[in-house]
């Protein structure tokens, strides 16, 4: 296991040189650029770089934690894996005439690196955890081109479909109520109406049919499954993999396009 440490870099260095050759060379070069697209998608795209950055430096940090490194080197060589996998990404963005070096993408990486290692340091353990949820919209077909055109694509490229939430175990919140310490509570984010990145380019595209762009707020119950533990390791494994998910549970949404809602079960 201690020989595991060089494997990983060599794995950011090959995994961004594939990336570099199977995406960005297939688009021109420019000379280095910055962009500024915090105006766009309402901000979800920037939940997702937060959502990321975090879950890529949890698996490292317990990759490293698994392969024998002091829990303060796992900690900082493992939790910084977010940071160190996306801002080369950036800057590949950054020598792109297609994008360019974004400060938001980047302080969102820098956000869900900080959210990581912060609660490891404070507490020993992630009580406020990213999730992410999808339900399927509309939308996704309106712009095949933009959110995909099939299932698995819109999942991860339609905006209006993604909702990234903040769980928190209740037993922590409410302490000394016999309250199973995998039952959670979760606030979310999401948005609907957009086709296009900002209410602009959308409004003055004539092909575009008008949709009112609205952000949505949730409050749910919740499942940590990583914290449900079993008779066997494997199914244990399994749990702490999925426990990026959003259990579907009863949900209270508002925003002010529809004021309140509430949802039987929402993803």
């Amino acid at each position: 296991r201690s020989t595991l440490f060089p494997y990983t870099t060599l794995f950011r260095s090959g995994s961004l040189v594939v990336l570099n050759q199977y995406w960005y060379a297939n688009y021109p070069k420019s000379n280095f650029h910055f962009f500024n697209d915090n105006d766009e998608w309402q901000q979800m795209d920037k939940m997702g770089h937060l959502f990321t950055s975090y879950y890529e430096g949890y698996y490292g940090m317990h990759m490293l934690q698994w392969a024998g490194l002091p829990a303060n080197k796992a900690i900082w060589y493992g939790g910084t894996w977010g940071m160190l996998m996306q801002t080369p990404i950036e800057i590949m963005d950054g020598f792109s005439s297609e994008w360019g070096f974004s400060w938001g993408d980047e302080l969102a990486n820098t956000l869900g690196t900080v959210l990581l290692i912060s609660q490891q340091y404070a507490f020993g353990q992630q009580l406020l955890r990213p999730k992410f949820g999808y339900m399927p919209t509309e939308f996704a077909a309106m712009n095949p081109n933009v959110f995909g055109d099939d299932p698995f694509q819109n999942i991860i490229k339609d905006y209006n479909g993604q909702n990234y939430w903040l769980s928190a175990p209740v037993n922590s919140i409410v302490p000394g109520h016999n309250i199973p310490v995998w039952f959670g509570i979760s606030i979310g984010f999401g948005a609907k109406g957009m086709l296009r990145g900002t209410a602009k380019d959308q409004s003055n595209d004539p092909k575009i049919p008008h949709y009112e762009r609205y952000r949505q707020h949730f409050l749910s119950f919740d499942v940590n499954l990583s914290s449900i533990q079993t008779k066997s390791e494997l199914v244990n494994t399994a749990f702490d993999a999925l426990s990026w998910i959003k259990i579907p549970s009863p949900t209270i949404e508002y925003s002010h396009y529809r004021g309140f809602k509430a949802h039987l079960l929402y993803f």
